[in-house]
């Protein structure tokens, strides 16, 4: 079942290092799948870090359906730009790792099927292309039903066909209860095509800079003139394609685009 992510007034800094993030709001319901958009090193890496309890924010507060993240979750699965699979365990093997700590999971058999890879679980991670190899360790997050997935970039390793595949594959694996997703991504248009809400992470320390429902610029032509707006705030462009702003959008302030540029 999907669970809701609030993130409040988070930070994080490395010792002897200048704090990658200060102040980060954000209020994910359940269900709802989030693209991180920033640039290299903004800390994107490090939020989603943040929420699987893998690292603990210097200061602030993540909530997954209201329950503090005190440690490593099990609420939460991850999925990252490689697949890290363990060589010495056969693919049904990595992806039974997925579910050791879950109520309700999937059998290996089960989640393989759902991921385009019926018949491969006596294969060894060798044996896999690489698209195969990120389809079993998709296989392997989900197989543990989680409340949220974290994807880090997930699909940059893969060739554009590929990858195009993938995304597709995602939303089919992820059913017709799909958890809550954050995913990091430096491709707008994935982040456009996928997601429903994308966040932009810039400044020194990072902060959130802007929020794109991506509903309110379904309309002809909208998507062209947000991935115009996206590329814009990065330096990237002339500036928006056309000037259609839909209703109710959320701009960010003069001096959040100063930061964003």
């Amino acid at each position: 079942m999907a669970q809701s992510v609030t993130i409040t007034n988070v930070a994080k800094e490395f010792d002897g290092a200048a704090p990658v993030l200060a102040g980060v709001d954000l209020a994910i319901p359940a269900g709802e799948f989030v693209a991180l958009l920033g640039a290299s090193g903004c800390g994107k890496s490090t939020l989603l870090r943040l929420v699987a309890g893998l690292d603990r924010p210097t200061s602030g507060q993540v909530l997954i359906d209201g329950q503090p993240v005190s440690g490593v979750d099990p609420r939460c699965s991850i999925v990252f730009q490689e697949p890290r699979l363990l060589p010495w365990r056969t693919i049904s093997a990595n992806v039974e790792l997925g579910a050791r700590r879950a109520t309700g999971a999937f059998t290996p058999a089960q989640v393989l099927e759902r991921v385009g890879l019926a018949g491969y679980g006596d294969a060894w991670p060798h044996q896999l292309s690489g698209g195969m190899a990120q389809r079993a360790a998709l296989a392997r997050a989900l197989a543990g039903a989680p409340g949220v997935l974290l994807m880090d970039e997930p699909f940059a390793a893969l060739d554009a066909l590929t990858r195009l595949r993938m995304q597709d594959l995602l939303v089919e694996a992820c059913g017709d209860d799909p958890p809550t997703v954050i995913m990091v991504t430096h491709d707008v248009d994935e982040a456009i095509r996928m997601a429903d809400v994308i966040v932009i992470l810039g400044g020194s320390p990072a902060g959130v800079r802007a929020v794109h429902r991506v509903a309110e610029w379904s309309d002809e032509g909208a998507l062209d003139a947000l991935r115009a707006d996206i590329l814009h705030q990065f330096g990237i462009g002339a500036g928006r394609a056309n000037h259609h702003d839909p209703p109710h959008h959320h701009h960010p302030t003069n001096r959040q685009e100063a930061i964003l540029a």
